[in-house]
C-alpha cells in the first residue's frame, strides 16, 4: 500500500516531529536552569555556613595571636589555612577570601546611648595564596547591620566571599537575568570567654 502525502500517518509524523523540535530545546534549557540554581544555592549556603563557622571559633577563643604560626588553634590565620577545607567543595584557590574583624561599643553618650565604633579593633583579611585577586575588604560600613550594643560589648565578624562561575553554557544566561557572580556573607558572634578587643 503506497502512502500518500496527505495520509493521517504521515500527518501525525509530521506532528509529532513538530513537537519535539519545538519542546526539545525548551526541556534541555529548563534542565540546564535548575542545575544552575541548584549549584547557585549550594553555593550560597556553603558560604553562610563558612561564615557561620569562622565567626563562631574565633568566638570561642581565649586568647588570640597574631604571631603567622598559622597551625596553632589559637593564632588568627589558622582560619585562612582551614578555609581550604571549609570551603569544600567549592574551589578556595580559584575565587575565595574570608575578613575577620573585632567591633567594640563606644562608652555611653550623655543621654546613655551606646553604639558601635566606625573602625574595628583589629580586622584581618586573607584570600588563598595561588589567587591573583586582591585580598578582600570589608563591606561593613553600616552599623545598622549590626545587633544592638551593649556597654563594653565586642563582636565578632566573620565575611566570606566567593567569586562564583556559572556553567559556559548558561553564563551568559545568568548574569542577563540578574544572577550575581559574587556570593558574600557575614555572621556576628560575641566572645564568650574574654572580648578578644586585641591580638596579641
Amino acid at each position: 500500500m503506497r502512502i500518500t502525502a496527505f495520509s493521517p500517518r504521515v500527518r501525525q509524523r509530521g506532528v509529532a516531529a513538530l513537537e519535539a523540535v519545538l519542546i526539545l530545546p525548551v526541556a534541555i534549557a529548563l534542565v540546564f536552569a535548575c542545575v544552575e540554581m541548584y549549584q547557585f544555592y549550594r553555593a550560597a549556603a556553603l558560604i553562610d555556613r563558612v561564615a557561620f563557622t569562622v565567626a563562631n571559633g574565633v568566638a570561642m577563643q581565649h586568647n588570640l595571636y597574631d604571631k603567622n604560626q598559622c597551625t596553632k588553634s589559637d593564632d588568627i590565620c589558622v582560619y585562612s589555612t582551614m578555609a581550604h577545607d571549609l570551603f569544600q567543595p567549592l574551589d578556595y584557590d580559584s575565587g575565595g577570601g574570608l575578613v575577620i574583624s573585632a567591633y567594640a561599643a563606644t562608652d555611653p553618650d550623655i543621654n546613655g546611648n551606646v553604639v558601635w565604633k566606625d573602625a574595628a579593633e583589629w580586622s584581618k583579611a586573607y584570600k588563598s595564596a595561588s589567587s591573583s585577586s586582591s585580598n578582600p575588604v570589608s563591606r561593613l560600613s553600616d552599623k545598622s547591620l549590626f545587633p544592638p550594643a551593649k556597654v563594653g560589648d565586642t563582636i565578632i565578624v566573620a565575611e566570606v566571599f566567593y567569586s562564583y562561575d556559572p556553567f559556559i553554557m548558561t553564563s551568559r544566561l545568568w548574569t542577563s537575568l540578574g544572577g550575581t557572580k559574587e556570593l558574600y556573607s557575614r555572621f556576628f558572634f560575641r566572645p564568650r570567654f574574654e572580648e578578644l578587643r586585641t591580638l596579641l
